[in-house]
């Protein structure tokens, strides 16, 4: 199975990792990293690599970090980049997560992160275009207001 490695700032990797948990269940494999204020890249380089280790099952690892080109990437980065393996996607969020939490059983490395960028994606909606979308495929509109 393909490892999974979370690099943030602060605790959003671990929060990520509770929330998708709460989702789709306790999973082994899985590893965060958290960068705090006064933490150097070096030092975040060295806890990504004990995490990349951690995890590496030999099937590859899916490193997820918060924003692109600031310390918890750039530190994924330069050892995705030394070592074959290991991918990086920038942007983590819960839909991204819990998308690869369900599909790691099974899939390869390229196919994790065609889908968890995907989930990324898709995982950015508005209310007011799922509410125009009802309406015009016809769904009570005020039915989904209320279910929530």
């Amino acid at each position: 199975m393909v490892g999974v490695v979370l690099v943030s700032h602060g605790s959003m990797a671990q929060g990520t990792l509770e929330a998708a948990s709460m989702i789709v269940g306790t999973q082994g494999g899985i590893a965060t990293v958290t960068l705090r204020e006064g933490d150097s890249v070096e030092g975040l380089m060295e806890c990504v690599a004990a995490a990349i280790e951690e995890v590496d099952e030999g099937h590859g690892v899916l490193v997820l970090v918060d924003l692109f080109g600031a310390s918890p990437f750039n530190a994924s980065a330069r050892l995705a980049m030394e070592r074959d393996g290991i991918e990086v996607i920038a942007g983590m969020s819960l839909p991204m997560l819990v998308e690869l939490m369900t599909r790691r059983q099974g899939e390869t490395l390229a196919e994790l992160v065609a889908s968890t960028r995907q989930a990324g994606i898709q995982g950015v909606r508005t209310l007011s275009e799922a509410l125009a979308g009802q309406a015009e495929s016809g769904e009570d509109a005020t039915w989904s207001r209320r279910r929530c």
